[in-house]
This record gives structure tokens, C-alpha cells and sequence, in this order.
């Protein structure tokens, strides 16, 4: 798959899974773990991350780090610097992080 499809996959996702939190604000507490979308970029993922809002928040201050489920890293365009139990943390590198920045829907 191309670039810059893989890319739109994961910026979709994760602007799914903003709408997803903002939900969860008014539903669940911030420990109580909910489903978010897998943010890999394999566009036929529809697998589910489970993680608490809190957990969400503290990736989400990064704009170049996404969750991802284990095995669903790509070496190509990311490095792991979070492993939990249920999720990875992702960090984008090189042109992938600046276009992870430039399409975080929090804005710069």
C-alpha cells in the first residue's frame, strides 16, 4: 500500500478514536478501559485497542505516537517506546512523524 494511504488509514483512525473519547467523557471514568481503534497503518484493520481514557490522553500528547495492538508495529516508519500488556506505543519518524503532526486533528 502506498505512503500516503497507509497515512490516511492511521489519521482516520485516530480521528475516530478522538470521537470515541469525547464520548467516553461523559460515560466512563478516566480508569475504567475502553475500545479504541487500532491506529496501525493497515487499512483492513478494524481491530480493538483496549486502554482508559487516561492511558489515551498521555499517548495523545504526542502527536507522533499512536496505540497499536502488538505485532501491528510498522519498523519501516516507527519505533516501540511503550509496551503495556494490551497496547503499543508507536512513535512516527522521519517524513511519517512530520505528517503525523501536520494531520493531528489537536492541532499544533
Amino acid at each position: 500500500m502506498p505512503g500516503d494511504a497507509r497515512e490516511r488509514n492511521e489519521a482516520l483512525f485516530r480521528e475516530i478514536n478522538e470521537r470515541i473519547e469525547d464520548v467516553g467523557t461523559t460515560l466512563a471514568p478516566d480508569d475504567e478501559p475502553m475500545e479504541f481503534l487500532c491506529e496501525c497503518d493497515d487499512a483492513d484493520c478494524v481491530e480493538k485497542v483496549r486502554a482508559t481514557r487516561a492511558e489515551y490522553e498521555a499517548i495523545r500528547a504526542v502527536a507522533t505516537q499512536f496505540v497499536v495492538l502488538p505485532g501491528h508495529e510498522d519498523p519501516g516508519v516507527e519505533h516501540v517506546v511503550q509496551q503495556k500488556e494490551r497496547f503499543l506505543v508507536v512513535e512516527k519518524e522521519g517524513q511519517a512523524a512530520q505528517e503525523a503532526e501536520e494531520d493531528d486533528p489537536r492541532g499544533p
